[in-house]
This record gives structure tokens, C-alpha cells and sequence, in this order.
């Protein structure tokens, strides 16, 4: 399956979602409603721009970074560049073999032609170039939620209203009290723990870490024995913005506390991005 054929079937989950989320009890209320409302958000979403301040975990350590993205959903592009050490990466469908160009903005001084999820792009972060915006989110809170039954009405609850960069937002916490990590066994050759966390829309390198296992595409063992999470997280706290329904601020929580949080300002929503600024050439660029 190509990647973008992936975000094109996360997207389709996330209009199926529509019709289970209108399924709810009344009672669900008024969480239900917002849900319903963030999910048609996400599933409309043309282009994104935005700021990211992004916090996560690694080894025991907190590492923060600071971006801003443009994103295209269809065809898929994204320009994404590090605030904190200037470097820039541009990938587009279909272009560069599935390839990221990157400035480095530093040695060696060249563009690099990289795999978005190979290990010197995806070492030392929980998430892949191509995770950028909401459908990923869309997706692991849908698998989430389906896992349980009456999810939203057990699970989700409103808190007090905030506002988040100027802008209005729903504040809700979601507490999987059922979650846990249960036994898995590999049983075909060439599972990968990167496999299996899509497989059951698990956060890979909660997997990872929670296994001892050295990367996301080793091969396990047939008979190996690994530890799943029952759900992405445990404890996931959203502000979502009352203009456009999508979420602003993300925090996601285990039993130590703050595992990763993702916020996003001057958000522009399906506004025009022109095709030159998804290219290398673009004047604002220095690849």
C-alpha cells in the first residue's frame, strides 16, 4: 500500500466514524456533539497551515521542538520546517521516489534525499513526517474509542471552556479507565512492530519502548511475545477550537505523567497554497 493511499484510507475511516459517532446515545450529550463536529472538521480538511510546538518523550527525557507546515491533502504535499535549527523538508506525492528533500541547514551542505520513515528522520521523535495534521489523530481516537463499548459516555468528559491562541475551545479529557497492556503473540514471519501498531492504530514507539525492541522494522519471531496497549493512551486532554471544530491542543498522559503534547497556532484552514510553495525553487525556501 503506498502512503498516501494510507492517509486516503484513515480519511475514509474518518467519514465512516460520521455515521457510528450520529449512532450515540443522547445520552452522550454534549461530548458526542463535539466529537461529531471534530470529526466532520477533520474529514473536510483541504490545506493546513500552522505553527507546532510539539513535546515527547524519548528515553526518559523531554525533547521540545518548535515548526511550521503547509500542508495539501489531495494531491498529498507538505513543507515542514524546524524553527529551533532551520531545517527544511519538502515531500510531495509521487514525487522523488516517496522520498523527502531536505536542507539540513547545515553539513553536508546538500539537499539529502531521504525515506520520511527511515531512522535519520524518525530517530529521537514518536511520529513520522507524514502524521503531520489530523487524520492520524482522526484515526487513533476512532480505534480508540471502538475498542470500548459506550466510549464517549464512560470515558469523555467536558471540563470548562478555555481559549487557546485567541481562539474559543471545548476542553475535554478523555480517561480510558480500562486500559491496559495485554499479551500479544507473533504468528507470521515479517511482522513488524510498526505492522502491528498500525495493525490495532497503536502508538508505535509506545510499542517499541514498552518491548525493549531496537527499531520499527525488525523482523520479531514467530512465538515472540510483545506487550500491546489496549488504546493509543490511557489519558488523552483535547482543546478543540469552537471557529473550526479541529483540535488545537493535544496532550497525551501514561502512568509518568506527560508522555507527549502537540499545539498548534495561527492556524489557517483550507485557504489557497499555491503549487510553487510545495516545490524546491519557491523564494521563500533554501533547499
Amino acid at each position: 500500500m503506498s502512503r498516501w493511499s494510507s492517509v486516503k484510507g484513515k480519511l475514509s475511516a474518518l467519514a465512516i466514524l460520521t455515521v457510528f459517532w450520529s449512532g450515540l446515545q443522547a445520552q452522550d450529550g454534549q461530548c458526542r456533539e463535539i466529537f461529531n463536529q471534530m470529526f466532520n472538521a477533520i474529514n473536510n480538511v483541504r490545506t493546513l497551515r500552522y505553527n507546532l510546538s510539539s513535546l515527547e518523550r524519548i528515553d526518559n527525557v523531554m525533547t521540545h521542538a518548535h515548526s511550521m507546515v503547509k500542508m495539501n491533502i489531495s494531491p498529498f504535499e507538505i513543507y515542514y520546517k524546524n524553527l529551533d535549527n532551520g531545517i527544511e523538508v519538502l515531500w510531495r506525492e509521487g514525487k522523488a521516489g516517496g522520498d523527502a528533500v531536505v536542507n539540513p541547514n547545515g553539513f553536508p551542505y546538500v539537499n539529502l534525499h531521504l525515506n520520511p520513515s527511515g531512522e535519520l528522520m524518525r530517530k529521537g521523535q514518536h511520529q513520522t513526517l507524514l502524521r503531520l495534521g489530523y487524520a492520524y489523530l482522526g484515526d487513533m481516537l476512532f480505534h480508540s474509542f471502538e475498542k470500548f463499548p459506550d466510549a464517549v459516555k464512560n470515558y469523555a468528559h467536558r471540563l470548562n471552556d478555555t481559549v487557546w491562541d485567541n481562539l474559543p475551545c471545548y476542553k475535554i479529557d478523555i480517561v480510558f479507565r480500562d486500559f491496559t497492556n495485554t499479551p500479544y503473540i507473533v504468528t507470521q514471519p515479517g511482522e513488524t512492530v510498526a505492522k502491528i501498531a498500525s495493525q490495532y492504530s497503536l502508538n508505535e514507539y509506545e510499542v517499541l519502548t514498552l518491548n525493549n525492541i531496537t527499531w520499527y522494522n525488525d523482523d520479531l519471531k514467530v512465538g515472540q511475545t510483545l506487550l500491546l496497549p489496549s488504546a493509543y493512551a490511557k489519558h488523552v486532554a483535547l482543546l478543540i477550537s469552537k471557529t473550526t471544530n479541529l483540535p488545537m491542543v493535544i496532550r497525551v498522559y501514561d502512568d509518568k505523567g506527560l508522555y507527549e503534547m502537540y499545539a498548534y497556532t495561527n492556524l489557517q484552514l483550507n485557504s489557497t497554497i499555491p503549487i510553487e510553495e510545495f516545490t524546491e525553487s519557491y523564494s521563500g525556501y533554501h533547499f
